[in-house]
């Protein structure tokens, strides 16, 4: 006659498999996928760091207050289908009267502390006839190809 032993006796169900080493595992693996994506991320970060140019920084000019005189600030408005800068009355296209500008001395030159020559041209703030962002990028974006800054100004009562 044959012996078996009955399951009950040892005290463990063999037909429980034991969650411990399941969660274990799950836990395992998503530490180290989370890892690895963490990894990864830092990665491309600091190598895209190296290839991003960063803006200087240089002295601000906020603080500063200029006097300028009234005829020396131009305002922007469209004339047809091109960019017009009225100084005084006169009227002046960024494009094509760059020699004029100068002629006419609206393109004011100063020195910076290093000695460096400046070249500015003075607009107002004045919004009354507005002009889309790409007519204003088109016209600074000539002034600035020939070394001209623009800078706005206020009047100040």
């Amino acid at each position: 006659m044959a012996r078996y032993r009955r399951a009950g006796a040892t005290g463990i169900d063999q037909r429980v498999v034991d969650p411990g080493k399941d969660l274990f595992a799950y836990l395992f693996i998503l530490i180290m996928v989370f890892s690895f994506m963490l990894l990864m991320t830092t990665e491309e970060r600091h190598a895209s760091q190296h290839n991003q140019r960063a803006p200087e920084s240089t002295k601000a000019a906020r603080s500063q207050l200029a006097e300028i005189s009234f005829n020396a600030i131009g305002r922007l408005e469209k004339d047809g289908d091109e960019v017009a800068m009225f100084f005084a009355g006169k009227e002046y296209f960024p494009l094509r009267d760059l020699e004029k500008l100068t002629a006419d001395g609206r393109i004011t030159i100063s020195k910076t502390e290093n000695g460096e020559v400046k070249q500015i041209i003075y607009l107002s703030t004045d919004d009354a006839d507005k002009l889309s962002l790409a007519e204003y990028l088109s016209a600074f974006s000539f002034l600035g190809e020939h070394g001209i800054n623009v800078a706005f100004a206020d009047r100040v009562n």
